[in-house]
Parts: structure tokens; C-alpha cells; sequence
């Protein structure tokens, strides 16, 4: 058999397979999540399609010759280190859930069903009495 035509097998089959997963979770998943899995699911045979299966295959083969010649200094174990970090936390990001975001208001009004009270508050101790605050005026 020609190598083509285990690609396309290899590519139907994926695709396939991602299309049972997308129907088994349509009636349970958000529209966002159904969405993203059918996107992902046709990946595969879009690839084969456009004439870009090979390409992707020699990116896979080109990023494991990289990482076989891979010589493990410090500045590359950080920069692995970094992309295994940005991976984690683009995988956890879809995996929180989703909880719609509650505005605050910055200045709430006073509900208008208790009418404000402006009357002074007693003074509690001797030095209150002696400051000159409009509660503590006499009336004239």
C-alpha cells in the first residue's frame, strides 16, 4: 500500500473519531467547548485535503530532530520549562469553569423607600459637648 493512502486512512479515521466525541458531548458540553471539539476534529482531514499532511508530518519529524539534538543548557531548560508552563496553563484554563462575571456598581444609590435621617446623634462624652459642631449649638 502507498504511504498516501495510509494518510488519508490515518486522517479519515481521526476525523471520524473526533465527530463521535463532538456528537457524545453536544447535548452535555457548552456551545463553546461543542464548537472548539468540532474545529479540532476537522483538523486532521482538512490537513489531508489541502495537500498539507506531509508538511505536518515532516514538522513532527523536524521536532524530533530537535529534540534529539537537543544539548540541555540553562537558558534552554528554561525556555522548555517556560513552553511546558504556557502549555499547563492553556490546558487548566479549559478545564476551570466558566462562571459569568457580576458588575459592581461603583456608586450605589440609597433605596428611596427609607427617607435619610438628618438628625443629630446625641453627643456621647463631655469633650464632644465641648466641641462647636452644629449639634451642639444652642438655638437661637
Amino acid at each position: 500500500m502507498d504511504i498516501s493512502l495510509w494518510v488519508m486512512i490515518i486522517a479519515i479515521g481521526w476525523t471520524v473519531v473526533g465527530l463521535i466525541l463532538v456528537a457524545a458531548l453536544w447535548s452535555r458540553a457548552p456551545w463553546k467547548a461543542v464548537i472548539a471539539w468540532l474545529g479540532i476534529a476537522l483538523v486532521p482531514l482538512g490537513l489531508w485535503l489541502a495537500g498539507l499532511s506531509q508538511a505536518a508530518i515532516d514538522g513532527w519529524n523536524t521536532l524530533a530532530l530537535w529534540w534529539q539534538g537537543l544539548i540541555f543548557t540553562l537558558p534552554v531548560m528554561i525556555g522548555v520549562g517556560l513552553l511546558g508552563l504556557a502549555a499547563l496553563l492553556l490546558v487548566v484554563s479549559r478545564l476551570v469553569p466558566n462562571r459569568p462575571r457580576k458588575r459592581k456598581q461603583a456608586n450605589e444609590i440609597p433605596s428611596a423607600t427609607t427617607p435619610p435621617s438628618y438628625r443629630p446623634t446625641p453627643p456621647r462624652s463631655e469633650a464632644e459637648k465641648t466641641l462647636i459642631l452644629p449639634e451642639n449649638r444652642p438655638n437661637p
